[in-house]
């Protein structure tokens, strides 16, 4: 189960796959402690010789829905090959066939050169169902008597990078959670991601600045930070928990990259908008708070990006003017991956 750090039995069968354990949720806002329970990014990988498996899973409506764009969908893929998309039906035990179809229509992996359908990124031979931004249940998995193993580490991207962030970087809004800036990042930077984006709740608290801090399974993390907390902190407050987040990931990660990224472009936008209010002043304040705490730590390895350089066209936004559609992510997903590897040469 990737990215899913608790995995709770429930009351009709099965564990619900969270991605945020309940010591820190129980100390988040109240849209936090709901948006913490999504699969958002989570995946169910394994291997089987089985060319036919059903897998049972049961999902909730999201939280937020209808305020953004939830569709209860998983993607299937087969190592770094999408397969399919499946619609799922909320408040049910969704029994979901999957069919080998590249094997099927004799048109094996085993015709491919090694080194086309085996790269850096994932083997072939992993099987992998991509949640989205809704709870999911995880029943059962059927491969009709055939073995089933989960990957070995060698078949899966060796680092992995953490995403914490607002809804953005939690996956709204494209048309399908793969699609997401987050997932596209990571494909293109061929590392495994993180997804620990809380929808309007990404408010830095103390303990969960802690706990990112103490997890020792990401080789990178990408901070996105500011949006949420636009309306409810001042710029001194908004300085106070971004610095003591950064200063923890520093002293306990001293090697590690730490990215900071400030506001992407909205709707209240200095740039964009025609009036001045309060949300924009501070929108200001906090990117300028992030790129003062650059100047001030002096860190080797903590790097600031312009979130105007990853979201460069505005029209790729939807018409909520805040999140990015299908276009906004991809062209997000690209930026970012292109200055990490930037910054990384």
């Amino acid at each position: 189960m990737h990215n899913a750090l608790e995995l709770l039995p429930t009351i009709g069968g099965g564990v619900h796959m969270i991605r945020i354990p309940e010591a820190v949720r129980s100390t988040l806002s109240p849209l936090g402690r709901m948006v913490a329970q999504e699969s958002a990014g989570c995946e169910i990988r394994f291997v089987t010789q089985a060319k036919s498996f059903r897998v049972a899973l049961s999902v909730l409506p999201s939280t937020l829905f209808p305020y953004e764009i939830h569709n209860l969908n998983i993607q299937i893929f087969k190592g770094a090959f999408f397969h399919s998309t499946v619609q799922l039906e909320a408040g049910k035990i969704n029994h979901i066939n999957i069919t080998d179809i590249i094997e099927s229509t004799h048109n094996s992996f085993q015709m491919l050169k090694p080194e086309v359908r085996d790269t850096d990124y994932f083997d072939h031979t992993v099987w992998r169902i991509m949640l989205g931004r809704y709870p999911t249940v995880f029943h059962e998995i059927d491969t009709y008597g055939y073995p089933i193993r989960p990957p070995k580490p060698e078949e899966v991207p060796s680092k992995k990078i953490l995403f914490y962030g607002s809804s953005i970087t939690n996956g709204a809004s494209p048309t399908s959670y793969h699609l997401c800036y987050v997932q596209q990042a990571a494909r293109y930077l061929k590392v495994d991601p993180l997804n620990q984006g809380l929808s309007g709740s990404c408010r830095m608290e103390k303990e969960m600045a802690d706990y990112l801090a103490n997890r020792e399974d990401w080789d990178e993390i990408c901070l996105e930070l500011g949006v949420n907390v636009r309306l409810d902190y001042s710029p001194e407050e908004f300085k106070k928990r971004s610095r003591y987040l950064i200063e923890q990931l520093i002293a306990k990660h001293s090697e590690k990259p730490v990215y900071l990224i400030t506001i992407y472009p909205n709707g209240q936008s200095p740039a964009n908008a025609l009036e001045v209010c309060d949300i924009q002043c501070n929108q200001e304040a906090f990117s300028q708070v992030l790129r003062n705490l650059l100047a001030e730590l002096q860190h080797p390895h903590l790097h600031l990006i312009e979130g105007a350089d990853i979201l460069t066209d505005y029209t790729g936004i939807t018409t909520d003017l805040i999140h990015p559609g299908d276009y906004g992510h991809s062209e997000m997903g690209m930026n970012l991956a292109h200055i990490i590897n930037t910054i990384r040469k």
